[in-house]
């Protein structure tokens, strides 16, 4: 069972969109696991076992304590009962407690198809006949990343200092060398950083309320 688990289309979404909340996840104590969905390997930059390798080093660089890339052709995965029924084994496996997958105002097919199995899939995974040995497993959330926020007009409603852990990010981006992705992610946790008032900051979307036992789990420590 893992606290946290991020299904995505591709293999540098994670490390992109929210590398830095899941390398602070794991400095609190927390398990954390990434599923990828597609092999990664249409951009033309890179062959499928480079693709796969670099996969499994930016995993290792993050930290992981699950992790499985599921092989669905890149830039045609679509919502399928196939892709639904293919994750949800997966899902019961990894028992999250939270789920983040892509945002569905993003502009890449993949991130959309991506965003709508997750949510199928968690769904239907909760059910019994999914369960092994009759055990039961029921998710608290699932949360939201972006990919770029010009095709997004939502504002994130969680932004997350990460500028402690920046290098460690950007280690875990640099590991997706083929597709040059650490520029990118800097100046886009940079921007996020600027709404948040902090060098560095990553952002999320609920798609649920949250529920918080705590009030000072709203303030800052």
């Amino acid at each position: 069972m893992v606290d946290l688990l991020a299904v995505c289309a591709h293999p540098d979404d994670l490390e992109v969109c929210a590398g830095g909340i899941f390398i602070k996840a794991k400095r609190e104590g927390l398990t954390t696991g990434l599923i990828i969905l597609t092999d990664g390997a249409a951009s033309g930059q890179a062959e499928l076992e480079e693709r796969q390798h670099e996969a499994a080093e930016g995993a290792k660089r993050l930290g992981l304590d699950y992790f499985v890339q599921m092989g669905f052709p890149d830039a045609a995965l679509a919502f399928t009962q196939q892709a639904v029924q293919a994750l949800i084994p997966h899902l019961r496996k990894a028992a999250p407690r939270l789920i983040f997958t892509l945002h569905q105002a993003d502009y890449h097919p993949d991130h959309v198809a991506a965003s709508k199995i997750t949510e199928a899939a968690a769904f239907a995974a909760q059910l019994k006949k999914h369960a092994q040995g009759g055990g039961e497993w029921h998710y608290e959330a699932i949360l939201y990343f972006s990919a770029d926020m010009r095709t997004n007009p939502q504002r994130p409603q969680l932004l997350f200092d990460i500028s402690d852990v920046i290098e460690e990010k950007r280690q875990a981006c640099d590991a997706h060398a083929s597709q040059e992705v650490t520029e990118f992610a800097l100046g886009y946790s940079q921007s996020l950083g600027r709404m948040a008032g902090v060098p560095y900051a990553e952002g999320l979307y609920l798609g649920q309320v949250l529920v918080m036992d705590e009030v000072k789990g709203l303030l800052r420590t």
